[in-house]
């Protein structure tokens, strides 16, 4: 299906349509559409195709034409059958999601976004490709997500829409970080940051991702005194939305950083906030097992009471129970670091055998190193904690994160 349909008449009877069911932008999201561009959709900013059109009808279980408009909506026998393969393609994946068969989900919308690059088309390749990212994210795939959004970049700036530019170099500064490329992470950061201020995207929830992505990455690397004026300038912009989840994952992600930059006190604070915040049912599963293992990583970092850690741990025990794979090994990761905090080196060392290093990317594998050198070291076992320490520096180096590489070093003289 090729025809186009008129903005911004669209994007009002989209709205007015959602509003009408009571729902939000969110859960309208689904499949190959997802929240943000329904935001561009309404706002007008991006021109749908009639096959996105159909998708959005269904989903919102009215005519297509209540929704198209009066246009010009005949199609060939070839378009209509294409059209309707892939909206079946799409269902399916979108129901795999739904389901949790996540591995069926990323199958699906692989052949749908190969289909995409065939045809040339950059909307649905973006589309597609911007559903997969989520699914890998989901996933916890970070190398695949990385690979796919440095893919993506290249057609989001053909199709030059500054929306669909941010969206990727947001996307893919956090999962630079994520797999330790901090220097290519911050430059993303900065791109997508000059350009924000331009698009639909300005001080949305777009803009406060970017702003917490910016955060972490300067908090990965060492940073400090502009942590704090960025944790104040998201903040701000988080609540003048009026959202309790944006507002919370907002607090979490100052949480993290503000550790980091050495503010315990209200780097605790706004983790109470965030975790009060996130206690909801809106709040998924997954997105509960993060949160709850970031703020066990969080308070194990600044050290703080075990209580508050235990308490910390058990909800990352339980919401990763229904996990596997990645996410299962960073928690037992955690487990490691956990049993060093409450002073008990052989478990932590015994633990540490279940945890594959390769699938600890970035800082987790930094951090994890670091936790079984600590443990080794105290179970007298000097020449192993060495060279685990010495890995975790020059680990901690191969991503930028100098400060905790210096830290590093003065532990490892003092060991060996």
């Amino acid at each position: 299906m090729v025809a186009q349909v008129p903005q911004p008449e669209f994007g009002r009877r989209l709205r007015k349509l959602r509003s009408e069911l009571g729902l939000s932008q969110r859960d309208l999201a689904s499949g190959a559409v997802n929240q943000s561009y329904i935001s561009l959709l309404e706002s007008g900013a991006r021109v749908p195709t009639l096959d996105v059109v159909a998708h959005l009808a269904k989903v919102l279980n009215v005519p297509l034409r209540d929704l198209a408009g009066d246009i010009d909506i005949t199609t060939g026998p070839e378009d209509a059958a294409a059209g309707r393969a892939e909206l079946v393609q799409e269902l399916l994946a979108t129901s795999a999601i739904d389901q949790g068969d996540l591995e069926q989900a990323e199958e699906r919308l692989t052949r749908i976004l190969a289909t995409a690059r065939a045809s040339g088309s950059q909307h649905a390749t973006l589309t597609h490709g911007l559903a997969l990212d989520r699914v890998l994210e989901m996933r916890g795939d970070r190398n695949a997500r990385y690979e796919l959004l440095r893919d993506l970049l290249p057609v989001a700036e053909v199709a030059g829409v500054a929306e669909a530019r941010v969206r990727i170099r947001v996307s893919l500064a956090a999962a630079a970080r994520d797999i330790g490329r901090l220097d290519e992470a911050f430059t993303h950061v900065e791109q997508a940051g000059a350009e924000i201020d331009g698009t639909a995207f300005r001080h949305g929830s777009e803009h406060i991702k970017l702003l917490a992505v910016h955060i972490s990455v300067l908090a990965d690397a060492g940073g400090g005194a502009e942590i704090v004026r960025l944790v104040n300038s998201m903040l701000a912009m988080a609540e003048a939305l009026g959202s309790p989840s944006i507002s919370g994952r907002a607090q979490w992600a100052a949480s993290l950083a503000l550790a980091a930059a050495g503010e315990t006190d209200r780097s605790l604070e706004l983790l109470g906030g965030a975790r009060r915040m996130l206690a909801n049912p809106h709040t998924s599963l997954r997105d509960w097992a993060r949160f709850s293992r970031a703020a066990v990583s969080t308070l194990l970092d600044v050290k703080a009471d075990p209580q508050m850690i235990e308490e910390h741990m058990a909800a990352a025990r339980a919401a990763t129970a229904a996990e596997s794979g990645t996410e299962a090994h960073r928690l037992a990761a955690l487990e490691v670091r956990y049993a060093i905090a409450t002073g008990d080196p052989d478990r932590a060392i015994t633990m540490a055998a279940s945890v594959d290093p390769g699938k600890l990317m970035g800082l987790d594998g930094v951090r994890f190193r670091h936790a079984l050198g600590s443990a080794l070291a105290q179970a007298g076992r000097t020449a192993e904690a060495v060279a685990t320490l010495r890995e975790a520096a020059q680990a901690a180096e191969d991503i930028s994160a100098f400060r905790r590489a210096a830290q590093l070093w003065r532990e490892l003289n003092e060991v060996g």
